[in-house]
């Protein structure tokens, strides 16, 4: 019974009132994080693409021993 409540505690994603995740993310999680963070910050890919949509996708991911690395290619 107590293993059932342990697996439970683990499926579950807790999230602040901003949408940050508490704890572990998933990598699925993180690959969003990353395309949102890149959505969010315009300004770094230079005033040519300042009020342009962009498209991003996930070109590569590795799961570390401590973090993910995600790279992101956009268009």
């Amino acid at each position: 019974m107590a293993e059932d409540q342990e697996k439970k505690d683990e499926e579950k994603f807790e999230f602040t009132a901003e949408g940050e995740a508490l704890g572990y993310i998933s990598l699925d999680q993180a690959q969003v994080l990353a395309m949102r963070t890149a959505r969010e910050a315009p300004g770094v890919y230079g005033t040519t693409y300042r009020d342009i949509p962009m498209a991003f996708e996930v070109v590569e991911n590795a799961d570390t021993e401590d973090h993910y690395v995600i790279t992101l290619s956009f268009r």
